[in-house]
């Protein structure tokens, strides 16, 4: 299905979308590229296959176990924490 700037002109209308008008052109190729690619995912077998909403199995969790540990207070955390001057960015009138 080939979009075309006419089509673009009135979905920019539906959602109160300015859109240029060599801006135009360039739209409809791309949601041109777009209904085609999902056209041709429409195609496709997918009888057997589970919906899923996650590709990738392979990957774990890069977030550590929980664990309880003793709090750190400010001052021991300030040992640990390097401190440094800003200059002043912000002025009053």
């Amino acid at each position: 299905m080939k979009i075309s700037e006419s089509d673009v002109e009135y979905v920019a209308k539906l959602a109160m979308l300015e859109v240029a008008d060599d801006e135009k052109k360039e739209l409809a190729q791309q949601l041109s590229a777009i209904v085609e690619y999902v056209e041709k995912l429409n195609g496709l077998n997918l009888e057997g296959i589970e919906p899923t909403a996650q590709v990738v199995t392979s990957i774990r969790h890069a977030v550590r176990d929980d664990r309880v540990a003793p709090r750190t207070g400010t001052a021991e955390a300030g040992k640990t924490v390097k401190l440094f001057k800003v200059p002043k960015v912000i002025t009053e009138r």
